[in-house]
């Protein structure tokens, strides 16, 4: 029988057994780790997050590609290389200064529908790319764009002129119905009857709206209701 010391510590050679359990604490570790991360879509991360990305992937495989590294050292790396980074996102939200100094400040490619060549050569971003994104968001030309905004993480954000917005109720003076989040009155085939009665429903009520769509209620797996009162059913 293994020792735990054997697991955790620096050892010439680990066991198979050994490489198991390792493997398992390691990936437990970064598991709860993950979900200290801030809350971000992936084109949202700075060049320090993505720093910070690299460092502790290479820290966390280093027990599991080197039975000499203690799992303990890889603990405490990865403890500190977190706390810098909570340090640095502090300062970011804290400080506009910093924020500008840590993260940089977006740039303006286009402005009235000009080019701004000398803002493109100094962050390096071609016309092949800026093209490439105008396509992405569906904007033909430069004449359509009022600025077009080179963010921090990467990301071309383009406002478009007042020609070229599509045309919203508000601008034809058309009343609309406010969005709320649909109500979810049946989740995976079981009556959620808690939302029934917020909706001054009950299971007769339900029953009898599915019935004239031609479904029964046994046989739905999802059923929700939006603000307008249209309801939307999927079957099992």
């Amino acid at each position: 029988m293994f020792k735990l010391e054997h697991i955790l510590g620096s050892v010439e050679k680990l066991g198979i057994w050994g490489f198991i359990v390792r493997t398992l604490i390691v990936g437990i570790f970064i598991y709860f780790m993950t979900k200290l991360l801030p809350r971000r879509s992936g084109g949202q991360y700075s060049a320090f997050d993505f720093t910070f990305f690299w460092l502790l992937g290479g820290l966390v495989v280093s027990p599991l590609a080197s039975s000499k590294v203690p799992v303990i050292n890889m603990v405490v790396s990865v403890i500190t290389i977190y706390f810098w980074h909570y340090v640095h996102s502090f300062f970011v939200v804290k400080s506009r200064l910093m924020a500008r100094l840590l993260v940089g400040r977006p740039s303006i490619l286009i402005e009235n529908g000009r080019i701004l060549k000398d803002r493109m050569s100094k962050n390096l971003f071609n016309i092949e790319m800026l093209m490439s994104q105008m396509r992405f968001m569906r904007v033909a030309n430069p004449n359509q764009i009022s600025y077009a905004v080179l963010e921090t993480n990467g990301q071309l954000s383009i406002l478009k002129n007042s020609s070229s917005q599509p045309v919203t109720p508000n601008d034809l003076n058309i009343p609309v119905t406010k969005t709320l989040m649909p109500v979810v009155l049946i989740n995976d085939g079981k009556i959620i009857y808690e939302n029934l009665k917020g909706i001054n429903w009950d299971f007769d009520k339900l029953k009898n709206e599915l019935a004239k769509k031609g479904v029964q209620s046994e046989h739905v797996y999802l059923a929700t209701i939006d603000a307008v009162g249209e309801l939307y059913y999927s079957i099992k």
